[in-house]
């Protein structure tokens, strides 16, 4: 009779150790795909930030209806953004050609102008982000903003710190 070299009756050394290389290998690849390498930390010194939401043809009237000091909205999650530091309006503008002199010209739009919002709000600024006020704000950024009497789709056209 000839003795078998299995441990238990089941594994030999050989199936033991491929057993727990591969359990090593699992806990490790668990342990990267769970973010468990290096953790970046969270930057916890908030600072203010200004940005400005550029709202493009809208009515003229629209721009009398945001108040410095009220507060704004995201129209499409009710996320507060801040409050309004600054409005100001200018005239919207389309590229029309000219038949007579065969050259494209600039005309404004009657009734209606380009708004401008500068919203401010306590942020963190991290590698990749600036969030302020929990919405992540970029430059071409598009957001929806509302408040009391107003709302629009505009896009982000800068962010600054608001000192």
């Amino acid at each position: 009779m000839k003795k078998s070299k299995k441990l238990f009756g089941l594994f030999n050394i050989v199936d033991l150790i491929i057993i727990v290389l591969i359990l090593c290998a699992a806990g490790f690849g668990i342990k990267i795909l769970l973010g468990g390498g290096t953790i970046n930390q969270l930057p916890t010194e908030t600072k203010t930030y200004v940005y400005v939401v550029e709202g493009r043809e809208v009515l003229k009237e629209t721009a009398d209806f945001p108040e410095v000091g009220a507060n704004v909205y995201n129209s499409s999650t009710s996320a507060y953004l801040g409050t309004i530091k600054d409005v100001w309006m200018e005239p919207f503008t389309e590229t029309i050609f000219n038949r007579e002199t065969n050259r494209y010209e600039k005309v404004s739009v009657e009734g209606f102008g380009n708004i401008y919002v500068a919203i401010e709000g306590i942020g963190i600024e991290t590698e990749r982000d600036i969030t302020v006020e929990g919405v992540v704000v970029k430059v071409g950024g598009e957001l929806n903003v509302k408040g009391k009497g107003f709302a629009f789709k505009g896009y982000i056209v800068e962010v600054r710190d608001g000192e």
